[in-house]
């Protein structure tokens, strides 16, 4: 079955683009742009309206991250100019609201940390430095550096809250990869940031390009390399040793992963602009179930929830389900918490 294209935006007149990310109500669409500029449009009802040029970098802008709305329309941006900006549009204006030059190197990615950790913004960089902005309530930004990883720090990404009687429990964690082809994972506890001991294992022989912490509060991560592989790590709880569970050899050096927001589906990008998905199966492993490239997505046949796909004309077979229609369903729950 193949799937369809069911929206775009025109990017010819942007020269390349290196990130493009949605807001949380998936109304806003930013892009960082090798044109040095940040791109923003209004996507509501499938419009493709700019409605924003953002103009402070002097070099190739390489991500962008948008922060929870409790805390206004702010967007943070981050590239080869070795700068992090922090951008917040008041009365339909967006204005630079910080700017963070302390990085020696290119400054590789950015992300705000979950809302219930407050206003916090952690960059990667070239320079080997991880570093934390925290917004405080007398207006200041706070600076922490990491010394993360020799050779430079490819990417990073925010643990998912965990809930222990309905408030916050555990502390913030953060994931981050370089250069040094290995993974770490940091935790902060009254504002004191520490590497996790035991430390992360050696797995990958080339750079990690991307880590991604499956979003259903379980200690689940993913990690992608150039040498062409995704392993998925488990921890049976905080300060445990991380457990390799599964291992997903690929024909392409990965780029980035994403998982669905129920955390049933993981999707691999790849340096060549292809895309596939994959979903655990029963018996642990996880295997391909769609392809995705430019002209659309096709599902892999007979791969659908690790159910043989029915023989035709066999009566009593069973459907597969279809992968559209679980997407569709995880879209319209998000939409239906919103009340949209």
């Amino acid at each position: 079955m193949a799937g369809q294209v069911v929206g775009s935006l025109d990017t010819s007149a942007l020269g390349l683009v290196h990130d493009m990310q949605l807001d949380y109500y998936g109304k806003r669409a930013a892009a960082a742009s090798g044109d040095s500029s940040v791109h923003i449009w209004d996507v509501t009802d499938g419009r493709q309206q700019q409605i924003g040029l953002l103009k402070g970098h002097e070099g190739p802008v390489w991500k962008v991250s948008w922060a929870h709305p409790r805390f206004g329309n702010v967007l943070a941006s981050c590239g080869y100019d070795m700068r992090v900006i922090v951008w917040k549009e008041e009365r339909g204006q967006w204005q630079m609201a910080y700017v963070d030059t302390n990085h020696t190197a290119s400054v590789n990615d950015a992300e705000f940390a979950p809302q219930e950790y407050g206003l916090r913004l952690a960059s990667a960089s070239s320079d080997g430095t991880v570093s934390i902005l925290t917004y405080s309530p007398d207006g200041q930004w706070h600076r922490n550096v990491l010394q993360a990883h020799a050779g430079g720090a490819q990417t990073l990404n925010w643990a998912p809250v965990t809930y222990r009687d309905g408030v916050p429990s555990g502390s913030i964690r953060l994931a981050t990869g370089g250069c040094d082809n290995s993974v770490r994972v940091w935790k902060c506890e009254n504002e004191v940031w520490s590497q996790e001991n035991p430390p992360f294992p050696y797995a990958h022989t080339d750079w990690v390009r991307d880590v991604a912490w499956r979003p259903d509060g379980t200690s689940v991560l993913a990690t992608g390399s150039w040498d062409q592989s995704v392993i998925i790590w488990t921890q049976e709880m905080e300060g445990q040793p991380w457990r390799q569970v599964a291992k997903i050899q690929l024909n392409g050096k990965v780029e980035c992963l994403s998982w669905s927001v129920t955390g049933s589906m993981l999707s691999i990008s790849f340096s060549d602009g292809e895309c596939a998905v994959y979903k655990e199966a029963m018996d642990g492993h996880y295997e391909e179930v769609v392809q995705i490239a430019e002209q659309g997505m096709t599902e892999v046949p007979g791969k659908m929830g690790g159910v043989p796909a029915p023989t035709g004309g066999v009566p009593g077979a069973q459907q597969a389900p279809s992968v559209n229609n679980e997407l569709a369903q995880q879209q319209q729950a998000v939409m239906d918490s919103f009340g949209m």
